[in-house]
């Protein structure tokens, strides 16, 4: 079989490579930092561009029909040149301003966009947050969640991002801060959508909730501070996040479980590049703003808070 790759999408391709080296969507999903559906949309177009099935679906994961068993050695060979193609014209733009691709998750993407009035030099910056579009080019950089431990990337930690439980001070009306595991279990709480299930904040307020579902589900940290911001109920958030938001109190301390502690990791054939050790530099200043810049306006706000809660009305 001859595979003819001119009118098909890469982004088919890859998804396809990941799938069958995971031998599941969701593993897939978090290997190229996109949602399943993604993963799932793009594997069905592929299956349609050839008129054939290339896995079996079945409880235990995806598993290689044979004709995409006999297909994967090919689709192996196009990863191959389309990489020495892009580590050739990296190399060849080595000394020259260009523009640097991150890839990042929303909280991490959401540090760096606070930042972006600091990149240094000519050079340019494009961030992409991981549930997207399938990119065309890989990302140069990518920022993530807890240090690598697999690959032979070079990787550096950067810093981290710690989290809390927020909401209107209505919720602490009558208790003291920060609230008991107990009391924080009887609120209303804010959750992501089920396909970020696997978060592991989600994870955290499961046992929390001890099974019992979120009040409301949304798809990103923006858009449950919004809700919390108008009393819908409860959310973890990211500190930065949630201390800078008119409205919210902080009604925990912030959860060591959930400290998220970040690294980057780059191809050894880019740490040549003195664009990318520049671009580096930059997300590690960025990690180092952010607690920096948020340290005064936290002190002030709890007092704020404590003011607010102490108060007793007027006989």
């Amino acid at each position: 079989m001859v595979l003819q790759i001119c009118a098909m999408n890469w982004s088919d391709l890859r998804a396809f490579l990941a799938v069958a080296q995971a031998g599941s969507l969701r593993q897939a999903a978090e290997a190229l930092g996109v949602s399943q559906p993604t993963i799932s949309r793009h594997l069905g177009s592929l299956e349609r561009d050839l008129g054939l099935p290339l896995f079996e679906r079945g409880r235990e994961g995806h598993r290689l029909t044979p004709a995409g068993a006999e297909l994967l050695p090919e689709i192996r060979t196009v990863e191959s040149a389309v990489l020495r193609v892009e580590q050739r014209a990296l190399g060849l733009l080595s000394d020259l301003a260009e523009t640097v691709r991150i890839g990042a998750g929303e909280t991490a993407a959401a540090v760096l966009a606070r930042g972006l009035g600091q990149v240094p030099g000519e050079t340019r910056i494009e961030l992409l947050v991981d549930g997207g579009p399938l990119p065309v080019r890989e990302p140069d950089i990518r920022l993530q969640h807890g240090m690598p431990t697999e690959g032979g990337d070079l990787i550096r930690r950067v810093g981290s991002v710690r989290s809390a439980v927020y909401g209107v001070p209505e919720f602490a009306e009558g208790r003291s801060l920060p609230l008991s595991d107990a009391d924080l279990a009887t609120l209303p709480w804010l959750g992501f959508v089920e396909e970020q299930e696997h978060y592991v904040t989600m994870r955290w307020l499961r046992a929390r909730l001890r099974d019992r579902p979120p009040m409301a589900r949304l798809m990103s940290s923006d858009l449950l501070a919004v809700a919390a911001q108008t009393g819908q109920g409860v959310a973890v958030l990211p500190c930065f996040l949630g201390d800078e938001r008119p409205g919210l109190l902080r009604l925990s301390a912030p959860i060591e479980d959930l400290q998220a502690d970040y690294w980057i990791r780059i191809n050894p054939e880019l740490a040549r590049n003195s664009t990318i050790r520049s671009a580096s530099n930059w997300i590690l200043g960025c990690f180092r703003m952010l607690e920096t810049s948020t340290a005064p306006l936290r002190a002030k706000r709890d007092k704020s808070s404590r003011r607010h809660l102490t108060q007793t009305p007027s006989p």
